[in-house]
């Protein structure tokens, strides 16, 4: 009697351990497809503009963009980078992005630093002001920032840029930053304090180099916004020289207005640095945004 209520147990654990199991994969089925087709729409686009790039206007009059090209035509990007004048644009932005993203991380670093490390009046009041910065639209700012720029004579120049770009970026780095620092155990700063370093060799020489996610995944999400912003650039910069991708390809798209092979030749060269940056710091990106949602 004992035997055959085990081996009826037996069989029914059994029974539910195969039907977890159909159901799991069933489950895992489903999510693949669903992924497999967002990934299918994230990428068409992408596929579009490549098929575009490499074939001539007439083949794509004929046939429409999602044809495969009949010819490779590979002139399209020698015409987008001289002709266009695109090999300027693609200057003017990295070197913004040389100069500013660097300089608008280490500004919101010395920011953050205090704010998750010391203790002081009003620190969490000062950390929402900076929060605030998220909430402003940058199309009310447009005016008083072409009147300043103008003012301090640098107004179509690249100069002109840096600073809204940095001031614009700080909010979103400093929370970063800071829920990035209050991760480091405070026992670490105390005992470089107690071996005798200062304030500024904590920050430089332990929170900075413990901070390397933080950093790379703001270094691809602030070179992303720098090399993508439009509005602001268009309004400052007046100056063909001064120009950077997204205006330069608003005034291709002028100037070749019936060139869309040359135009999507343009629009891959501008993508392709941001996926190659992203390609090599990709790895940092969820450790550096997730690391600011433990609690010290």
């Amino acid at each position: 009697m004992t035997a055959t209520t085990n081996s009826g147990a037996n069989a029914k654990s059994l029974h539910r351990s195969a039907s977890m199991k159909a159901e799991q994969r069933f489950t895992d089925t489903v999510l693949y497809i669903v992924l497999i087709a967002m990934a299918i729409v994230w990428l068409v686009p992408f596929i579009i503009i490549v098929l575009t790039s490499v074939r001539s206007m007439g083949d794509l009059i004929s046939n429409g963009v999602f044809a495969w090209p009949k010819e490779i035509v590979l002139s399209n990007f020698d015409r987008a980078w001289n002709i266009g004048n695109f090999s300027t644009y693609f200057r003017n932005s990295l070197i913004l992005i040389v100069f500013k993203v660097p300089l608008g991380i280490v500004i919101a670093s010395l920011a953050a630093f205090p704010l998750a490390k010391m203790q002081f009046r009003f620190s969490n009041i000062i950390f929402v002001f900076f929060l605030i910065g998220l909430a402003i639209p940058i199309h009310v700012t447009l005016t008083p920032l072409l009147v300043m720029m103008k003012q301090l004579g640098i107004q179509g120049t690249l100069a002109a840029l840096i600073p809204p770009y940095v001031v614009f970026g700080l909010p979103f780095q400093i929370f970063v930053m800071r829920g990035f620092f209050r991760t480091v155990p405070s026992e670490l700063l105390e005992a470089a304090r107690i071996d005798g370093a200062t304030e500024w060799g904590n920050f430089w020489r332990i929170l900075m180099p413990l901070s390397a996610p933080a950093l790379a995944t703001l270094f691809i999400i602030d070179a992303l916004a720098t090399w993508n912003e439009l509005l602001i650039a268009l309004v400052l910069i007046s100056s063909n020289d001064s120009r950077t991708v997204p205006v330069g390809l608003l005034q291709f798209q002028g100037q070749f207005s019936s060139q869309y092979t040359q135009l999507m030749a343009g629009v891959l060269i501008s993508i392709t640095p941001i996926i190659l940056l992203y390609i090599f710091l990709q790895r940092y990106m969820v450790a550096g945004l997730t690391a600011g949602a433990l609690k010290e």
